[in-house]
């Protein structure tokens, strides 16, 4: 009669067989996986949620009054929703930003990231302005960190508790992928068009103990006036660097 009992060979799972043998070997049967390259895709058409926005860069006399953060129908000619971030600069300096922690990453591992990202923009190039250009005068920064962007108070001066660089210049944790000016040269009223974004060299952070990243977007505003633009969509390549 054949017999319906499985070996014990049979019942074990193989992780359970591999470290057996690891043990029986001599070696040792703690295994762990090489991190793998991470995507982050962000469709501001369907209101992903968890974004937080925020401002920094100004004093309690400039601080900003009229910052406008939410979901709108993308205006004409294009269609759908984006998300719209909208302040009057009054320091000079003024920093409009959205953040959102990202889990999924390997613990304590540098990554090399990559940033595209698509806006919507009425700004036309070549234009003068109040401090400076309306499209050129005014960086959108994309950016990550292991630790929560924060605004934090310094005596009367309002700054991010991280290095992410300021108006033309990168940061350790956020870099400069363009400005907000699209390819119109009217000055008078340009109209909206997509703009996509980039950085041209990857920028090497390190995740959390947790695996986690923040992600950091916004636009710094050397334009001494109002500055609006429509988040539509961002991607997130992250490639593990790998000790060789």
């Amino acid at each position: 009669m054949q017999s319906n009992r499985l070996s014990f060979r049979q019942l074990l799972p193989l992780s359970l067989i591999t470290a057996l043998i690891l043990s029986a070997c001599g070696g040792s049967s703690d295994f762990t996986p090489q991190p793998v390259p991470v995507q982050v895709n962000v469709d501001f058409g369907t209101e992903p949620a968890g974004w937080v926005s925020g401002t920094s860069d100004f004093t309690t006399d400039t601080k900003p009054t009229d910052i406008v953060t939410e979901y709108r129908t993308l205006p004409a000619p294009l269609s759908g929703k984006g998300l719209y971030t909208y302040g009057t600069n009054r320091s000079d300096d003024l920093f409009i930003y959205i953040k959102k922690k990202y889990l999924g990453f390997a613990p304590n591992t540098q990554y090399a990231l990559s940033f595209q990202a698509t806006i919507v923009s009425n700004v036309a190039t070549g234009c003068f302005g109040v401090g400076g250009s309306p499209g050129e005068s005014v960086w959108f920064f994309g950016g990550a960190s292991p630790t929560e962007p924060l605004t934090v108070q310094q005596g009367d001066q309002y700054t991010m508790n991280i290095d992410r660089g300021g108006q033309a210049g990168s940061g350790k944790y956020a870099q400069v992928l363009g400005t907000i000016g699209n390819t119109s040269n009217d000055c008078g009223k340009a109209p909206y068009m997509e703009k996509k974004l980039s950085n041209q060299t990857p920028l090497n952070v390190t995740t959390g103990a947790d695996g986690s990243l923040w992600l950091l977007f916004g636009i710094d505003s050397g334009f001494e006036s109002t500055s609006h633009i429509y988040y539509k969509n961002i991607t997130l390549n992250a490639v593990p660097i790998l000790n060789k």
